[in-house]
């Protein structure tokens, strides 16, 4: 894989074109490729707003997803949210909802996302509130 940057017609003129349409977006553009981190961390650099919101790029934002993320900010500007991601199934694009309860995400050893359970003394009687 090549480190410089992207060699692909769509991702230039045609993209800047597009989003033309959107005012309120900035493409960043570095000289070679940084990576996932380094590149958030440029784009919160850079960012103006006073929320910032990461989407990968397997990420589909649906109707009305943000505004309880916005509520739970709004009450303390240090809260940092994550929504429970819905799984889309990959035969019939049916929404199906993540199973259990609100967790925690974390990296193992080996570098794998995993789903870990919130001890019972940070639980709280709402799920949907934040916790440490």
């Amino acid at each position: 894989m090549s480190s410089s940057v992207s060699h692909t017609e769509h991702l230039k003129k045609p993209l800047e074109d597009y989003m033309a349409l959107f005012p309120s977006v900035r493409i960043l553009r570095t000289k070679k490729r940084e990576g996932l981190i380094r590149t958030r961390m440029l784009g919160a650099s850079a960012a103006t707003g006073d929320v910032i919101t990461f989407l990968d790029s397997h990420c589909e934002a649906n109707v009305n997803w943000l505004p309880p993320l916005l509520d739970r900010i709004a009450r303390n500007r240090k809260t940092i949210v994550c929504p429970m991601i819905d799984v889309i199934d990959h035969d019939d694009f049916r929404y199906e909802t993540q199973a259990g309860d609100a967790m925690r995400g974390a990296f193992d050893w080996e570098m794998y996302y995993k789903r870990i359970p919130i001890p019972p003394e940070l639980q709280k009687a709402d799920p949907s509130d934040p916790f440490e």
